[in-house]
């Protein structure tokens, strides 16, 4: 049990007589990197935003690396780093000093972090510019930077790769292998480009219409592309009944 840093018991959000989350019950082990998918509307980022205290589910509880109680997962989410639908910047402000601003409310004292993760993630050249200057990769880049100035242990990423392009995606992918691999940062990754979660991802859930209707681990997932002759999309358009946004 103490391989597992995050489970959800079942978690249901409810608006009106829409049920956006459904039952849902997952378990995250450290050091694992978890591929998110489901189509548009399925649940992804609502259960993100349940996860990272952004929203309250109408019903089902959760622990948060061993803590059951609403205050003590308080106080471990300071061990999450997120971003969920678009990076939380201010526009106005430069990319070092959004970073800046981040590093003071996360109480990180490690002065020389932002310059770090600006180099990291490509931006150093452009701290001084205004975020309102910046292309939607390099925000993206920037919001992937806020998140990771807490040095968390589990980090959540709600497509990610938005607005990257070929080369970004590449720098981007080798640095959550290195982050996994050399921090042990366990990963929960949305994402529509199924290829690219396939080259990170240690395990799988796929979520449909408000449930978990499959959880694989990438050794499953390759014996049924095997044992079925279908491709990534194929399979999970099987999976899913039909629906192909994903």
């Amino acid at each position: 049990m103490e391989n597992i840093i995050l489970q959800t018991h079942g978690i249901s959000v409810k608006y009106g007589n829409f049920l956006a989350l459904d039952n849902i019950s997952i378990s995250l082990k450290n050091k694992h990197i978890y591929g998110f998918i489901g189509e548009n509307g399925a649940g992804k980022t609502t259960l993100m935003k349940v996860l990272t205290g952004l929203l309250y589910p109408t019903s089902g509880t959760f622990s948060l690396f061993g803590k059951l109680e609403p205050s003590d997962i308080l106080k471990m989410r300071r061990y999450i780093g997120s971003t969920i639908e678009a990076p939380a910047l201010y526009s106005e402000y430069s990319a070092y000093r959004n970073l800046e601003l981040q590093r003071i409310l996360v109480g990180n004292p490690d002065k020389e972090i932002c310059d770090k993760l600006l180099g990291i993630m490509g931006l150093f050249e452009f701290k001084d510019k205004k975020v309102s200057k910046f292309s939607m990769g390099m925000k993206q880049r920037l919001g992937i930077a806020m998140a990771l100035v807490s040095k968390p242990k589990l980090l959540i990423l709600d497509e990610p790769i938005n607005g990257l392009d070929p080369k970004n995606i590449s720098e981007l992918r080798t640095l959550l292998k290195k982050l996994n691999e050399e921090n042990d940062v366990t990963l929960f990754l949305s994402s529509h480009i199924l290829n690219e979660l396939y080259l990170l991802a240690t395990d799988y859930y796929i979520i449909h219409k408000g449930k978990i209707i499959k959880s694989l681990t990438h050794d499953e997932l390759d014996k049924k592309l095997s044992t079925t002759g279908q491709n990534l999309e194929e399979y999970f358009i099987s999976v899913t009944g039909g629906d192909n946004n994903a």
